[in-house]
């Protein structure tokens, strides 16, 4: 969920700062900042989901082979039954 609050903030930022430097006219005109914007938002959102499958594969892992260090890495709730 964190990965997914900071894409936010920083899109919000770079909006924030990119209306100030170039205006309103300057985020209509410019396409690449449009696409960094939601790239942030992406980036984020595709983190997350990364993590939350390297947690699943830990859990099925886990359940392989039982190893104490797994343990800690291992969330039940990562994993839909």
């Amino acid at each position: 969920m964190l990965p997914i609050l900071l894409g936010l903030v920083l899109a919000m930022l770079f909006g924030l700062m990119s209306f100030f430097v170039y205006g309103l006219e300057g985020l209509v005109n410019y396409p690449w900042i449009d696409a960094v914007f939601w790239g942030l938002i992406v980036t984020g959102a595709a983190i997350t989901l990364i993590n939350q499958a390297g947690q699943c594969l830990v859990c099925k892992f886990h359940k392989l082979i039982t190893i104490k260090p797994f343990e800690r890495y291992c969330n039940d709730l990562a994993c839909a039954k």
